[in-house]
């Protein structure tokens, strides 16, 4: 443990990590040496190669630890193994070129077809123009499929009440048709008279704030 000792002081002295990540790494570092002693009780901190360290991560994922702790830990060896090898502790470096387990992405979160249908139902929002204006953001979305980039950016000139259809600009500036219905129509109707008799500017942008400015992204969410 000399060699972990060094480090831990080398962090907790000349880095001024906090006293909790010093505790960490050591912990990590002890789970480490066990596990290796357990595979070979006469392999060292010295002999480790980056096969025990790659068993030692499918060790820990197998055992129900998350990437992201598995991470964690392998950080924690990786700063060890740096740290002896600049010190000349050791000849060579087993974390070196490992790369630890990817971050699953959540799944994403799906309403119900019944929470969608009290969503979109008129009772459920006021005539004010906070919620007139929310409620058609939410049809849109749902009738349409744009992009959040695609809703901020359409002006009044893309949407087209008679023929039913709006035209997005999305990546790349490229151009497309999207055809809606009577139900939305309406809405978009609804709205833009709302939205001429409370907003004051003159902003072309089809969704406003309440200061006539078009929306962005985050007011969006």
């Amino acid at each position: 443990m000399l060699m972990v000792d060094k480090f831990l002081d080398y962090i907790k002295f000349e880095r001024n990590y906090s006293p909790l990540t010093v505790i960490n790494y050591r912990k990590d570092l002890i789970e480490f040496e066990r596990f290796y002693k357990e595979l070979d009780p006469l392999l060292s901190w010295e002999s480790v190669d980056s096969d025990v360290v790659r068993n030692w991560m499918e060790y820990m994922m197998d055992r129900g630890n998350s990437a992201s702790s598995v991470n964690r830990r392998l950080s924690a060896l990786r700063s060890f193994y740096r740290f002896a090898l600049r010190r000349k502790l050791i000849e060579k470096d087993p974390v070196h070129g490992l790369q630890g387990p990817k971050k699953q992405k959540p799944l994403p979160q799906f309403l119900k077809e019944s929470e969608m249908d009290r969503l979109l139902d008129p009772k459920m929002w006021t005539d004010s123009y906070k919620d007139v204006l929310a409620r058609t953001i939410i049809v849109t979305f749902y009738e349409t499929g744009v992009r959040l980039s695609e809703l901020i950016g359409l002006d009044d000139k893309d949407i087209d009440n008679i023929t039913c259809e709006i035209k997005v600009t999305g990546k790349r500036n490229k151009q497309r048709i999207i055809p809606f219905g009577k139900e939305l129509a309406e809405l978009f109707a609804q709205y833009q008279q709302v939205r001429n008799t409370t907003v004051k500017g003159d902003s072309v942008a089809f969704f406003q704030t309440e200061k006539g400015k078009r929306m962005t992204g985050e007011q969006v969410r």
